[in-house]
């Protein structure tokens, strides 16, 4: 069955939930539509990371294509000494 619309499950993390809930789903082929709805594109780099299906994404956040289905995890980043 072709899917036509990609539905995806997006997981909040606590500063991002505020009127949104912890869990979310959206229309999205790429990061990048996540990034653009959410309005992350000033912040992701220092403050947020992302995980699709549990693999975490390293680089190039916005070009990771998504499928109907997959599950996004939100982050936030941590540094540590």
């Amino acid at each position: 069955m072709l899917q036509t619309e990609s539905r995806v499950t997006v997981r909040l993390p606590e500063p991002l939930r505020e009127g949104r809930g912890d869990v979310i789903t959206m229309n999205a082929t790429s990061l990048g539509d996540i990034i653009a709805e959410l309005d992350l594109a000033d912040d992701r780099d220092e403050l947020f990371n992302f995980a699709v299906n549990g693999d975490l994404v390293l680089h190039g956040e916005k070009d990771v294509a998504l499928k109907y289905g997959d599950e996004v995890e939100i982050v936030v980043a941590f540094a540590g000494g």
